[in-house]
């Protein structure tokens, strides 16, 4: 990060106006770092990061009923997901998974935007702060519209793709709004459930990516990285 005059340089994008204002809240820290920046992991943090996954199971076990209508709920959505795009975790074949990962992560960035814009209401409405919880939530929808745009940038969506994320992405706000001010701890569980086989796809995919003779080493081998991807990962 370069600090030029009185404005942040981040990937030769210009960002924040720094302030030689006191904080308001009296801290000594008199400069406002974005708080849905992303995190940039080093080797050392990767590596202790996959020992820790690879010693632990990664799942949590529902606790009580509401815990297991959610998982059963989101075991349904994955089994009909697989069976709609033509997924099979064997050996998936390329175009299976290019509309999982279109239809999935652009499902994927609605909890966070949702869960936030309602944090945000109540924190305006009650006049208090949020505790953290809105930017990480933002963060948490940005990083997912991200892979997105990652994957917009190496496929190209069809129509009946376009379709069916238009109807889902409607559904599935609505649903999100209203189960989250009703009871946000079920929003996410749900979300927390999400991401258990959103990890399950993706180290699929890499484990068949690399083993030779698979349909998606192939024709994907040679796939490069765009350059959004290596500037947002870095």
């Amino acid at each position: 990060m370069l600090r030029l005059g009185t404005r942040v340089l981040l990937n030769d994008h210009v960002h924040f106006r720094l302030t030689p204002s006191k904080h308001p809240l009296g801290k000594k820290k008199i400069t406002w770092d974005n708080p849905t920046q992303n995190h940039v992991w080093n080797s050392d943090e990767l590596q202790d990061l996959l020992k820790r996954e690879a010693s632990e199971a990664v799942h949590y076990k529902p606790k009580g009923f509401v815990d297991r209508v959610v998982y059963g709920a989101v075991m349904f959505c994955y089994h009909a997901f697989n069976l709609m795009t033509g997924f099979s975790k064997h050996d998936p074949t390329p175009k299976s998974l290019v509309y999982r990962v279109l239809i999935l992560e652009s499902i994927a960035g609605c909890p966070g935007m949702v869960a936030a814009g309602i944090r945000h209401f109540r924190s305006l409405r009650k006049m208090e702060r949020d505790g953290g919880w809105i930017h990480t939530l933002l963060e948490e929808a940005e990083n997912e519209r991200m892979h997105l745009l990652v994957f917009m940038q190496m496929f190209t969506p069809g129509l009946a793709t376009r379709i069916a994320v238009l109807t889902l992405q409607y559904a599935i706000v609505a649903a999100l709004t209203i189960v989250y001010i009703i009871r946000p701890q079920i929003v996410h569980r749900f979300v927390g459930y999400l991401e258990e086989t959103a990890v399950q796809t993706y180290l699929n995919i890499i484990k068949h990516l690399e083993t030779p003779g698979t349909k998606i080493n192939k024709e994907w081998k040679d796939l490069a990285a765009p350059e959004i991807a290596i500037k947002y990962w870095p």
